[in-house]
């Protein structure tokens, strides 16, 4: 998993006027919990914003009073209308420690369903697993040269080394469309 480095600043003050006069000043609230840390903690908004709205999956470094901790992503909150960031929950966690999380996936290789005139249409952005912190990649590479025209590649029809894949076995990853020149000549 890639790392991002953030540096919070302890939070004493706490309750939900707090929270929203902090909101008002551009920081967000935080909590980092697990493995006996229970810390609270602000980053700024655009920060927050950065590590929310993006299509990688990351390991934290988040340096607090001196110590530095490393993290998922646990939960986040945005507000309904606005949709800026709220909240942010962070577990602490081991290299050793097993955590599910959601990675994103990226198909690899040309199929051959693609070959013969297909069109290939990616289903799934992000698929569950479960794994070593340090056995996780930054992304989920999936082969897909064997996927013949009109088929469709499911998660139970794959697995990766070190990682439980979670997500539903009839999960879509990706199909291969018959376009409809090829519908016609075969009729």
């Amino acid at each position: 998993m890639q790392v991002y480095r953030l540096s919070g600043e302890p939070r004493v003050a706490k309750g939900s006027s707090e929270a929203r006069r902090l909101r008002r000043a551009g920081k967000v609230p935080c909590a980092l919990y697990g493995k006996g840390v229970q810390e609270n903690f602000l980053l700024s908004q655009s920060e927050a914003h950065k590590i929310v709205f993006t299509p990688h999956v990351y390991l934290f470094e988040i340096g607090l009073n001196g110590q530095t901790y490393t993290a998922v992503l646990r939960e986040y909150q945005l507000h309904p209308v606005h949709d800026y960031v709220m909240h942010l929950d962070f577990m602490a966690c081991g290299p050793e420690d097993e955590i599910t999380v959601a990675l994103p996936v990226k198909l690899v290789g040309i199929a051959e369903g693609v070959q013969m005139g297909g069109k290939l249409v990616p289903l799934t952005r992000r698929l569950r697993v479960k794994g070593k912190v340090k056995d996780l990649p930054a992304v989920l590479e999936i082969d897909i040269s064997s996927l013949k025209l009109g088929k469709t590649l499911t998660a139970g029809k794959i697995s990766f080394p070190g990682l439980q894949v979670l997500s539903s076995p009839d999960t879509a990853i990706a199909r291969i469309e018959v376009p409809r020149a090829l519908r016609t000549q075969q009729s």
